[in-house]
């Protein structure tokens, strides 16, 4: 049943993207025929189960083509960790690393956290769920791993047929890759370790054959912007100089809003600290996405204006678009009319997969019209 609060609702205008010349690139490559082209999401727990990326990978991949699922964690590195439309799964014995209780020495690469293990028993498996709306496509798999000089060898596995393996012992520590090609029609991968030296696996990213638009959603609940700047200063460049992003979009900000002790000037340093790490790793574009409404108790957090403020700031200062999530949602207090509508959790922080959906829609639009106004006002059709 439609209430007149979900109608009026559904009737909010996308919030426009701001600083849309910063997405030059990002546009020219969409509108080039069988281009590869791909987006890459670092953010919090609206990012980390790809229930908000996830209609936005499928809106995307509609219209511009599947180019694959993109990168995503090696294994269940935490006992709750999914993602929408994925399997994964994990087998075995497995040490986390760069989360809480778990080892963090930097080496953990660019989706937030890695996997590690000496058993030869263990093994993980991923691939696209079936009947997906999106990230379909697989023809190629890329193992990233840490390279290291007491390292073990990885077994990689379609459908459980081995298509090669990957010895990760090096000279000295580094992040490796190993890109192998996916029979037609595989639905799994899974790596397995060989005899009982250590191994360490950074993630897999699974990608179609040739052009379309690849989303990788890299999100760890709890977050906060400062979380990419604790990996090793040679991770960031070699994962991004591998995946070669068109855009990087940056979700940051609302688990900071909840702490109690928050320094809204050493907060603005790290984000611009993060921004600057970011632009210096990658030519890509740069997307700003403020942190959607949230509250506590009811009532909304007070130094939210503030952060966002900051946030257009340092993004436009940094040669990055903005787009306001809080703004698509109502802005103040829309949370609480979120959350009677359905479309919002009890706590004041998480939307439902229906109220995802409709964020994502509403970045899509806004990501869509940017480019259509770009290319009228050049001549392009």
């Amino acid at each position: 049943m439609i209430t007149l609060l979900t109608a009026a609702l559904v009737l909010l205008p996308a919030p426009p993207l701001e600083g849309a010349d910063h997405l030059d690139r990002f546009f020219s490559r969409l509108d080039q025929p069988a281009s590869r082209v791909r987006v890459t999401h670092f953010g919090d727990s609206h990012v980390a189960a790809d229930l908000w990326t996830g209609p936005m990978r499928a809106a995307l991949q509609a219209r511009f083509g599947d180019g694959g699922r993109g990168l995503v964690l090696a294994g269940r590195p935490w006992a709750s960790a999914w993602q929408s439309h994925l399997v994964n799964r994990s087998d075995g014995e497995w040490d986390t690393v760069g989360l809480r209780g778990g080892l963090d020495d930097g080496w953990f690469g660019a989706a937030g956290c890695a996997v590690a293990t000496a058993d030869p028993r263990a093994s993980f498996t991923v691939g696209p769920l079936p009947g997906a709306a999106a990230g379909q496509a697989l023809a190629t798999v890329d193992v990233h791993y840490l390279r290291e000089p007491r390292g073990g060898c990885l077994e990689v596995r379609a459908d459980g047929r081995t298509l090669g393996r990957v010895a990760t012992r090096g000279p000295w520590v580094t992040v490796g890759f190993a890109r192998l090609a996916v029979p037609p029609g595989t639905s799994t991968i899974s790596v397995h370790p060989i005899g009982d030296a250590p191994v360490r696996v950074l993630g897999a990213s699974l990608e179609g054959p040739g052009g379309g638009l690849v989303y990788d959603a890299l999100g760890l609940n709890g977050a906060r912007a400062t979380r990419p700047l604790r990996l090793a200063p040679a991770t960031l460049p070699a994962t991004l100089g591998r995946l070669q992003p068109t855009l990087v979009v940056v979700s940051y900000g609302v688990n900071e809003l909840f702490d109690g002790d928050l320094d809204l000037g050493a907060w603005g340093a790290g984000f611009g600290a993060l921004l600057s790490t970011l632009r210096e790793a990658s030519p890509a574009d740069c997307l700003v996405t403020g942190p959607p409404d949230a509250a506590r108790r009811g009532r909304p957090l007070p130094a939210f204006d503030a952060m966002v403020a900051l946030q257009r700031a340092l993004a436009d200062a940094h040669g990055c678009a903005f787009w306001d999530a809080r703004e698509a949602m109502g802005g103040a207090g829309g949370v609480v009319a979120w959350r009677r509508a359905g479309l919002a959790r009890r706590d004041g922080v998480h939307l439902t997969r229906d109220g995802y959906q409709r964020l994502a829609g509403s970045l899509v639009d806004a990501l869509m019209a940017a480019r259509d106004e770009r290319a009228h006002a050049s001549g392009r059709p």
